[in-house]
């Protein structure tokens, strides 16, 4: 186990919804294994085309900051929403997790949801 597995690994997604302003986001912690909860994340938006969403140069840093679960809320329960200033609307986006609350051999969580406004389809 290792205080670095893990660490810099998430998902990217494209939205359905179009092309749509986030502004904040909330996890939901995992049923075991609080060292593994993610603590510091970034977010990145991007409008690239799909085959571009791999490359790093197409992301745009939006947040580098607080996952809302450095105070452990529990098992299977919902942290702190996080809120940020973002104007910039993107068709895509990347959540890439920095640092994790122990030492254990991966990072993991239950849910994550995006909060925004002005979807253009």
């Amino acid at each position: 186990m290792s205080l670095k597995t893990g660490l810099n690994t998430g998902f990217y997604l494209k939205l359905n919804a179009g092309i749509c302003i986030v502004n904040g986001f909330q996890f939901i912690t995992a049923t075991s294994h609080p060292k593994r909860d993610p603590i510091m994340v970034t977010l990145e938006g991007s409008n690239a085309n799909k085959s571009l969403l791999t490359l790093g140069s197409s992301w745009t840093l939006m947040y580098n900051g607080s996952s809302g679960l450095e105070s452990d809320p529990g098992r299977g329960k919902i942290g702190f929403l996080q809120m940020f200033n973002n104007s910039q609307p993107y068709r895509s986006y990347r959540l890439l997790v920095v640092l994790k609350r122990g030492v254990e051999s991966g990072v993991h969580y239950s849910e994550f949801a995006f909060y925004g406004h002005s979807c253009l389809l």
